[in-house]
């Protein structure tokens, strides 16, 4: 049985623990203000080299700031996580929170657990007052379709500081009070 709580500062060292097994086959890149589907193999096992210490640091000094993080367990072990930050991000007239974190284990993948998630930091995003979420998609295309499908769309002028960081994601955003850009 799944039981889904708020994450504390001792859940964060679990978020390593999502499996986040993917077979990617197609990634996409922006071009001229538009998607461009390219082949692109991955075989992603486990975490990056580095990647959740570094995500760990992050989220716990997201926590400490007062961000919303929420997990889903399955017994003892975290099988999904998202994680909205509350600085507020001004993009031309939206005031926007960060999507920073959405993972779902492998084993947990395709019942609706991710839509499910994304539908809470949505919500969140709404109960805060911001008007959109600012979501830095990896390029894989089942991420990047996936936040399409629950209503993303492109940001033409992302912001510099999160571009900087993540130069190859695709920078979208999710309204949350019918305005968009």
């Amino acid at each position: 049985m799944l039981l889904e709580r708020a994450l504390t500062e001792s859940d964060i060292p679990l978020l390593a623990s999502i499996d986040r097994t993917e077979l990617i086959h197609e990634c996409y890149r922006l071009e001229g203000g538009e998607l461009v589907l390219y082949p692109d193999h991955h075989d992603m096992r486990g975490w990056p080299e580095g990647e959740a210490q570094q995500d760990a640091v992050a989220l716990l000094a997201c926590l400490r700031r007062g961000g919303w993080l929420w997990g889903v367990f399955d017994g003892p072990t975290l099988a999904a996580a998202v994680v909205v930050d509350n600085h507020p991000l001004h993009i031309q007239d939206l005031v926007m929170r960060q999507l920073k974190f959405l993972h779902v284990s492998h084993a947990a993948r395709g019942v609706g657990l991710g839509g499910r998630l994304f539908n809470l930091a949505c919500e969140h995003g709404r109960q805060v007052g911001a008007d959109a979420l600012y979501v830095s998609a990896t390029e894989s295309r089942n991420t990047v379709d996936f936040y399409r499908r629950h209503g993303c769309r492109l940001l033409a002028r992302p912001d510099p500081e999160l571009l900087a960081q993540e130069p190859h994601d695709i920078h979208l955003y999710r309204s949350l009070c019918g305005k968009t850009l």
